[in-house]
């Protein structure tokens, strides 16, 4: 045989097997971890070199009584861009486009806002692997620009309003199908004047394996703010399903309500909300080389 001949076929053989490693270290591959549907974000870290994206529409109606009467309702389009830089950390970016429709008996007639909110740049960083008594838990940075926007909601570029959110997130496994997720967060003003920490959030969800590539999970959230002097606080309640098509495609939809009305919130307000979504990811890295 000439040297040449066994060359190129040791070579096409190397490069044979490392397709086939490439493609069984996919397939091996953990299931799509999403952060949707639920506010608790996932504390898993997107694959290194991997593209995630995860997308879906909400509709909110909430009802406000505190001084004049306010119903809003809001059609949401939601989006958000994770790509995996190393085992620790991915970047991540935010875009949401609203349609929100605000009556109140203090105000002649509707008001209508339509466009693209500030867009939100972020990371997130893994600080501990799960073990046997610890959860996993990873930070989340958030940074939204109010010029990076569009239509109803773009500021003015010389805007010095940007905000900032920083959350803790764990999760742990109690059985191989069972799990149970929480997240604390506060955000504010990075630059501007309305605090550097003026809001926050806690959440905590439980999640189940039904089988067949089916998941359930249960969620109660709180989201509260200062106003001045006085503390605002909104719990609300929801829950939904999961169905993963592959390894790295996820449909999902979901619904939840305002409880306060029942927690007698400083805040008189009710409401509910209802979504649905598609997640998916694909191993960008690969492709761009």
């Amino acid at each position: 045989m000439n040297n040449w001949l066994a060359g190129a076929l040791a070579l096409s053989s190397l490069t044979m097997l490392a397709q086939e490693q490439e493609t069984s270290d996919i397939l091996e591959m953990a299931p799509i971890a999403t952060d949707r549907p639920d506010i608790t974000e996932s504390a898993q870290i997107t694959p290194v070199g991997w593209f995630q994206y995860e997308g879906g529409f909400q509709f909110s109606s909430a009802a406000e009584t505190y001084g004049a009467q306010t119903n809003t309702d809001r059609n949401q389009l939601e989006q958000v861009l994770r790509f995996g830089i190393n085992n620790k950390l991915e970047v991540r970016a935010v875009i949401n486009a609203n349609t929100v429709k605000t009556t109140s008996t203090g105000v002649v007639g509707p008001m209508r806002m339509t466009g693209v909110d500030p867009v939100t740049f972020g990371i997130k960083y893994n600080l501990l692997e799960e073990t046997a008594f610890l959860p996993h838990a990873t930070w989340l940075s958030h940074v939204t620009l109010p010029w990076v926007a569009a239509g109803d909601y773009r500021a003015p570029v010389q805007s010095n309003l940007v905000f900032h959110e920083q959350r803790l997130m764990l999760e742990k496994s109690l059985t191989t199908r069972l799990g149970i997720a929480s997240n604390i967060g506060v955000s504010g003003g990075l630059v501007g004047s309305n605090g550097f920490v003026s809001d926050g959030m806690f959440s905590l969800a439980a999640g189940y394996d039904l089988g067949n590539d089916f998941g359930i999970y249960v969620e109660y959230f709180s989201e509260w703010f200062w106003a001045g002097s006085q503390f605002y606080n909104t719990p609300y309640f929801d829950g939904g399903f999961t169905k993963l098509l592959s390894n790295d495609l996820q449909l999902d939809v979901y619904a939840g309500l305002n409880l306060s009305t029942y927690t007698n919130a400083n805040l008189p307000t009710t409401g509910i909300f209802i979504g649905t979504g598609i997640s998916y990811r694909i191993p960008l890295a690969g492709y761009l080389k």
